[in-house]
């Protein structure tokens, strides 16, 4: 039986940090997670026992301001499925979706051209225009997150993303790398 399970980083269990890490090295080429960002991060791992299937995650970012408001949103990214084709990644994106609709939080991520389809598919906004936008300022110098091409999102009452799209010109100020 297949079920989806939503835990906090320091919930997860050694096994699964290591299942997690292998697969994020796998599908992304990046190290593990630092454990100040793991405590943060809630994960949504798809299991059929104790198989991992598929994985996701929400990172809180720190208060983002933009047009002189201040945002809470959630990061959304880690999504891999250790087997392609069979709904697993849709799963995960679907669980990720209710929680935020449920918590009325707003979701942005991003990810490469080729995958804007899978998940405009699962029901998220896309939008192609906007990831430059996104700045983290680090000793003065801008840093741009350039290895992806979309932005991915869901928009809570906040409007968040709404709000980024209606006022193009405008950079969204980042407390840590755009690199969720």
């Amino acid at each position: 039986m297949r079920k989806i399970y939503i835990k906090k980083g320091i919930e997860l269990s050694k096994d699964e940090i290591e299942e997690i890490n292998r697969a994020k090295a796998r599908e992304f080429k990046i190290p593990p997670m630092p454990e100040e960002q793991k405590i943060k991060t809630l994960f949504f791992l798809l299991k059929e026992k104790e198989r991992l299937l598929a994985m996701g995650e929400l990172i809180p970012l720190e208060p983002i301001e933009f047009n002189r408001e201040t945002f809470f949103i959630l990061g959304i990214g880690g999504i891999v499925a250790n087997e392609k084709g069979k709904g697993y990644g849709r799963q995960i994106i679907s669980a990720i979706r209710t929680y935020l609709r449920e918590h009325d939080k707003t979701g942005v991520g991003s990810c490469g051209w080729h995958n804007q389809g899978f998940y405009e598919k699962c029901g998220l906004g896309v939008d192609l225009h906007s990831l430059k936008r996104f700045v983290f300022q680090d000793k003065g110098k801008k840093i741009i997150n350039i290895a992806d091409d979309c932005v991915i999102y869901q928009d809570g009452s906040d409007r968040f993303m709404e709000k980024v799209l209606s006022t193009p010109n405008k950079e969204v100020l980042l407390k840590r790398p755009f690199n969720w």
